[in-house]
């Protein structure tokens, strides 16, 4: 029984997939869902990848790591700012070897805030697995 003044929502109509679910706009759900990074990541860009895992770089910054998901599946990310300089790092949970690092798409000095976030994780430029040259390099058929 109904408490006085409230109003009963429905469950789900039977054959509404879960907004949240790949494929979107072919199920009967009218209502999809997005992400908090797929919403965030459209003020960063992605501009190097580390080789030490997230839990390692999370420790020595002190960050919480989110769970979230976007089309390609769940993704473990952390949003924060060194020096007025905002980052992202992010992984997906099905390939935990691949660590990305995103930087605002208003801070126009990579190289400068890539060296300000090694600093102060106090670790060299070995720790660097891909830029974002090389990945257009890549993408252009390029690299060696």
């Amino acid at each position: 029984m109904a408490t006085p003044g409230t109003v009963e929502v429905p469950g789900p109509e039977p054959d509404w997939q879960p907004a949240s679910a790949l494929g979107y706009y072919v199920g009967k759900n009218p209502v999809t869902q997005y992400s908090l990074w797929e919403a965030a990541s459209t003020f960063y860009r992605l501009v190097a990848g580390l080789r030490p895992p997230l839990e390692a770089v999370a420790a020595r910054l002190r960050l919480e790591v989110e769970r979230t998901w976007v089309d390609l599946g769940e993704v473990d990310v952390a949003l924060f700012r060194i020096q007025g300089t905002d980052f992202a790092l992010s992984r997906f949970v099905h390939d935990e070897d691949r660590l990305f690092v995103w930087l605002n798409r208003s801070q126009r000095d990579v190289e400068g805030a890539l060296e300000v976030l090694l600093g102060v994780l106090g670790v060299g430029r070995e720790a660097v697995a891909f830029t974002e040259d090389d990945l257009k390099a890549e993408q252009s058929g390029t690299l060696g």
